[in-house]
C-alpha cells in the first residue's frame, strides 16, 4: 500500500490528493494517523504533499492543479515562468479550468474558460495550457512592451511560431486581447544592452534604423532593412556561447545571408559597423520583401519535445 502511494506521488511531484488515495487502499482513518505522524502534509484541501512539504515551483504549481480539480491546467504567469517565457521569482499559483463552478481555493488564482483538446499538453507531469494559449490569455493583462518580448522568448525558446498562435486565436475568436497580441507579434523589440547600444550606434551617426527582432523568412532576427534587404545578426557571447547556439546562427547566416557584430564591434570599435552599414545601404538597391518560406508543420509545441510552442 505504502509502494502504491509513493509511485503516485512520484509522478506528480512528490503530492497526492485525497481521491487517490482512497483508491490506492489508504482508509480515511489512516489518513488522518498519517497526517498526524507527519507522513502526510497537507497542502490546499484535499491535496498532501508525501513525507516533506517541499517549495520548489513545479510542486506548489502541481498542489494547486491537483486542489482545482480534474480539469485544472497551470497557465498564465506561472506557465510563462515555468516555460522560461518570463523571468524573476515564480509568480503565485495560476490555473484554468473549464467547470464553470464557485470552487474557491486560499493562494490559488482560478481562471473558468473552456480549453480547447489544442490548447492542452503536459510539462513533467503537470497539466498545463500550451504557449499559444499562455500568450493570448495574458495579452489583457500585460503593457504592448512586456507582450512582445513574451512573444520574442517563445519564438526563441519554445519555437512557437505566429502560425500557431494565430491557430489558438482561430480556437478562441471571442478571447480579450486578440489585437494587442497581433500587434505585438509584428512589434519591434530591442532585448539587450547589445542590441540597444546598436540601435543608439545608428542613430548617432544618422543611418536608417533597422526593425528589431522581426520575423524574416522564417527566422527571427536581429535587425533587418526591408528595403535594402540587409539583416544583421548581434552575437553576444552570453547568447553564443555553446555549441547549439553557435550552430543554429551559422544555419540562420546561411538562410538569411546576414552580416554579424559583436559587443566589441558596437562598443569598442564603432565605426565598423557604421561603416559597414553605410556601405551597404549605398551599394544594395532597394529589394521587395521577400516572400516568408512555408512554415513547417508543427504540433501545438512545434519541432521540440518540451512546451515549447
Amino acid at each position: 500500500m505504502a509502494a502504491s502511494v509513493a509511485r503516485i506521488a512520484a509522478t506528480q511531484h512528490g503530492r497526492i490528493t485525497c481521491e487517490q488515495l482512497l483508491v490506492a487502499g489508504v482508509g480515511r482513518d489512516r489518513i488522518k494517523r498519517w497526517v498526524a505522524d507527519g507522513r502526510l502534509r497537507r497542502e490546499h484541501k484535499g491535496v498532501f504533499s508525501l513525507g516533506h512539504p517541499g517549495c520548489e515551483p513545479k510542486e506548489v504549481y502541481m498542489s494547486a492543479v491537483l486542489a482545482s480539480g480534474s480539469t485544472a491546467r497551470l497557465s498564465h504567469l506561472p506557465l510563462g515562468y515555468l516555460l522560461g517565457t518570463f523571468r524573476g521569482p515564480p509568480p503565485p499559483p495560476e490555473v484554468t479550468i473549464d467547470v464553470p463552478s464557485g470552487r474557491r481555493r486560499p493562494g490559488i488564482r482560478i481562471h473558468r474558460s473552456a480549453l480547447h483538446a489544442l490548447d492542452v499538453a503536459m510539462l513533467d507531469g503537470i497539466p498545463i495550457t500550451t504557449t499559444p494559449r499562455m500568450l493570448l490569455d495574458l495579452a489583457p493583462r500585460l503593457t504592448p512592451e512586456r507582450l512582445a518580448r513574451a512573444c520574442h522568448e517563445a519564438w526563441v525558446v519554445q519555437r512557437t511560431t505566429p502560425l500557431m498562435i494565430e491557430a489558438c486565436i482561430a480556437r478562441n475568436p471571442r478571447k480579450p486581447g486578440i489585437a494587442k497580441l497581433r500587434r505585438a507579434l509584428g512589434a519591434d523589440v530591442t532585448l539587450s544592452v547589445l542590441e540597444r547600444g546598436f540601435v543608439d550606434l545608428l542613430r548617432d551617426h544618422g543611418l536608417p534604423l533597422a526593425r528589431t527582432n522581426v520575423d524574416h523568412r522564417g527566422d527571427k532576427v536581429d535587425c533587418h532593412w526591408p528595403d535594402l534587404g540587409l539583416t544583421i545578426e548581434l552575437l553576444s557571447f552570453r547568447y553564443h556561447g555553446t555549441r547549439h547556439a553557435f550552430e543554429a546562427d551559422v544555419a540562420r547566416r546561411r538562410r538569411s545571408d546576414h552580416h554579424a557584430y559583436t559587443y566589441g564591434d558596437v562598443f569598442e570599435r564603432g565605426r565598423a559597423p557604421r561603416r559597414r552599414s553605410r556601405c551597404c545601404s549605398m551599394e544594395r538597391e532597394p529589394q521587395p520583401a521577400a516572400a516568408p518560406r512555408p512554415l513547417a508543420a508543427a504540433g501545438p509545441y512545434g519541432s521540440t519535445s518540451v512546451p515549447p510552442a
